[in-house]
């Protein structure tokens, strides 16, 4: 009888030490808010929480307002700045082909084989024409090379202007390379309009002609990590040595005409930044990203047999933090127990240059009628993350004291395994 007492006492002294133990570790296991940034805001959208708490405060500032009238409200969907200003479109004389280092064109003179042929222009500009010389070609257009050309050869003497003909025609048109800066997400120079292994056979070359769609000012953007939300598309900027052009791009979103217009070697575009974010900007098009990468760490109950806590997933441009976490298996279980969660976004400011972190209750994104508020758009290369409810938690802390208070009975089921 004594013994039983001695067993019961123990057993409660181990009870009561568990049940403490979890209590207290609970207390020391629940989250803090991030420290929020008082900073203007990238994302109008993040700029509101749920339950009044202050996410990525937003402040009165003048860089919040729009040239023509106020920026909409956060949630506010397909909102786009009107166009800034008056821009003149390019002449039509500027949006031509025109010639860079490395592009093949055909030369044909008839009844003389000798200059007929195809011809490349070398890495500093030129062409080189026999008793012509060294011709330069870089930036010019098809006609004005033919023109050239045919001076260069009148001139040497080679043949008379009055009896003369030659014929220049593009064969395949090189990669070049072209910088982009200013509302991108990946502002550098970059390689576009890359040939493949099957465009550089010489069966490929027999022809006459070429469409290098990939040249092209969408494809610099693309190139670029595409534009961000806060890209001012009415005030996109080319700059080819001493002129600038003011390209509009808004067309690229609202389904309107856009100044396309083929770039050169060394061209430079600049996007200036809008005083907005513009919400009509989150989707995929031709100068916005197609898909994001997405960080996602989830360490929530429902997912703990999976391989790995940590992964990527790629979702499309414009997912919103909430379809992020479904995707992270970070929403749904039990409601008892694993509904009130929280969830944490990390998302790098691409205006700063700095990482800023909001908290979520996904219980309150769930059930939010205004989840536009608390939604926000996820961003390239942004982490998710989940946080088990309190009750989740207290079972798995009272899980790891009673392992540890339990040693031996922790390597038996060890050793069935």
């Amino acid at each position: 009888m004594a013994q039983g007492r001695r067993r019961i006492g123990r057993l409660a002294v181990r009870l009561t030490v568990v049940l403490l133990a979890t209590v207290a570790l609970t207390a020391c296991a629940e989250m803090r808010m991030p420290v929020n940034s008082d900073k203007p805001l990238f994302d109008a959208e993040k700029a509101a929480g749920a339950r009044g708490r202050s996410v990525w405060a937003a402040r009165a500032d003048t860089r919040m307002i729009a040239t023509n009238g106020v920026c909409a409200p956060a949630g506010t969907a397909n909102f786009m700045l009107p166009p800034s200003g008056k821009s003149k479109r390019p002449a039509s004389r500027d949006l031509t082909m025109r010639y860079s280092p490395g592009d093949r064109f055909n030369l044909f003179v008839p009844g003389s084989p000798e200059f007929t042929g195809d011809y490349m222009v070398n890495a500093d500009g030129r062409v080189i024409v026999p008793f012509a010389g060294e011709l330069h070609a870089v930036g010019l257009s098809n006609t004005e090379l033919s023109a050239r050309i045919e001076a260069g050869l009148v001139k040497a003497g080679i043949f008379k202007e009055a009896k003369f003909l030659i014929s220049v025609r593009p064969v395949q048109y090189a990669p070049i390379n072209v910088s982009v800066s200013g509302a991108v997400f990946l502002p550098g120079r970059f390689v576009i309009n890359n040939i493949t292994a099957a465009d550089k056979g010489e069966k490929a070359l027999a022809k006459y002609g070429d469409s290098p769609i990939e040249r092209f000012v969408a494809a610099a953007l693309r190139a670029s990590g595409g534009i961000r939300p806060d890209a001012d598309l009415s005030r996109i900027q080319l700059k080819r040595g001493n002129k600038t052009y003011t390209l509009n791009w808004q067309g690229a979103i609202s389904g309107g005409a856009v100044d396309d217009v083929p770039l050169l070697d060394g061209d430079h575009i600049f996007v200036a930044e809008a005083p907005c974010f513009q919400s009509a900007l989150v989707r995929p098009s031709q100068i916005t990203p197609p898909g994001i990468r997405i960080f996602m760490s989830s360490l929530a109950q429902p997912v703990q047999y999976q391989l790995t806590s940590t992964n990527t997933a790629g979702l499309p441009y414009g997912t919103r933090l909430l379809a992020g976490l479904v995707a992270a298996n970070c929403v749904g279980g039990s409601r008892a127990t694993n509904a009130a969660r929280h969830a944490v976004l990390i998302s790098r400011n691409p205006k700063t240059g700095e990482t800023e972190v909001i908290q979520r209750s996904i219980e309150d994104m769930v059930l939010s009628p205004d989840r536009d508020t608390v939604n926000p758009y996820l961003m390239p290369d942004d982490s998710i993350a989940c946080y088990d409810s309190a009750v989740t938690d207290a079972k798995e802390i009272a899980t790891a004291i009673q392992t540890l208070l339990n040693p031996i009975d922790t390597v038996k089921k060890f050793r069935t395994y």
